[in-house]
């Protein structure tokens, strides 16, 4: 009885740490200089494999390295129903504050899921393209 339990318990333990697995953080640093000057970024992050029906995370950091307050009109998501975003941005962003946005792939078919987060500023979007593989092992 006693290793049936502790077989239990690990079985419990691996599969609930690889199903909230977390990815590296990004971050993303700007100021309301560098968007009025060249305009919109782009950057991109790509989840690798995950398996169906689990969940992998990773959390994005935007960072005011500005001399003045950065407008954050908003955070969206768009495209496939894999992605969900959570964040905690508020409305203005002071030089050296960073919030954070948290971004969770949970892949409910096989094959390949795209979508794009987008933080809306007064001077600019910042715009992270999102990737992900649903497996079957």
């Amino acid at each position: 009885m006693k290793l049936i339990s502790s077989l239990l318990l690990g079985a419990l333990l691996i599969f609930s740490s690889a199903s909230f697995a977390k990815k590296s953080p990004m971050n993303l640093e700007i100021s309301s200089d560098v968007l009025s000057s060249q305009g919109n970024k782009y950057y991109s992050y790509h989840f690798g494999q995950v398996r169906v029906n689990w969940s992998e995370w990773a959390d994005l950091y935007l960072r005011n390295t500005g001399n003045g307050p950065l407008y954050v009109q908003g955070v969206y998501l768009h495209g496939s129903s894999a992605f969900r975003a959570w964040s905690n941005c508020p409305a203005y962003l002071y030089p050296g504050q960073s919030c954070l946005t948290r971004v969770e792939f949970r892949p409910w078919y096989e094959g390949y899921d795209t979508a794009r987060l987008r933080f809306a500023l007064a001077d600019g979007n910042i715009y992270v393209d999102l990737g992900g593989w649903g497996v079957r092992y």
